[in-house]
């Protein structure tokens, strides 16, 4: 269970004034690491634990759905005050904001949403400075696809240039 919360939370605190990163290389052992975060109980697993429900089972106060992963800090600072600082409504919404974030902002290539799709025939005619096709950072030419400039001047079938001409820096 600790390892399903841990993993689904990216060992990031949950806590969004927070989002610590728990994990680091150990400076002595290669083959080991530093883990600083905690998976809590968001309602306590025994009576007279901070948030304590009568009303679960002994399974349901157990399972990976009554935990949240925190950095120790965090996790420490939640049971302070048997709790009253931190409902349960609360940390069930940390939880479920920080899963959230963690699939909407982790693993994802920053250029996913930033390729293009050059697809059909592109024509361009004129004067000075021609174009057929002008595209900035990933591109991905469907089969087929035709560019064709003319004209007087500086002609350029395609030009493909990193985002924001970062790259021609």
């Amino acid at each position: 269970m600790k390892e399903v919360i841990s993993k689904r939370a990216s060992f990031i605190c949950s806590n969004p004034s927070c989002r610590c990163l728990t994990l680091c290389p150990s400076e002595h052992d290669v083959e080991k690491f530093i883990n600083t975060g905690r998976v809590a109980h968001i309602t306590a697993a025994s009576l007279g634990g901070p948030r304590y429900d009568s009303s679960l089972t002994k399974e349901q106060r157990s399972s990976a759905e009554n935990g949240v992963f925190l950095c120790a800090v965090c996790a420490d600072k939640i049971d302070k005050n048997k709790g009253l600082d931190y409902s349960v409504e609360l940390l069930r919404k940390w939880k479920s904001d920080h899963e959230n974030w963690i699939k909407e902002n982790l693993n994802k290539s920053p250029f996913v949403s930033e390729i293009a799709i050059v697809d059909g025939t592109h024509h361009a005619k004129g004067t000075g400075e021609v174009t057929g096709i002008d595209v900035q950072g990933p591109v991905i030419f469907m089969p087929g696809t035709q560019s064709i400039a003319e004209g007087t001047g500086i002609i350029t079938a395609t030009r493909i240039s990193g985002k924001g001409d970062a790259m021609n820096k």
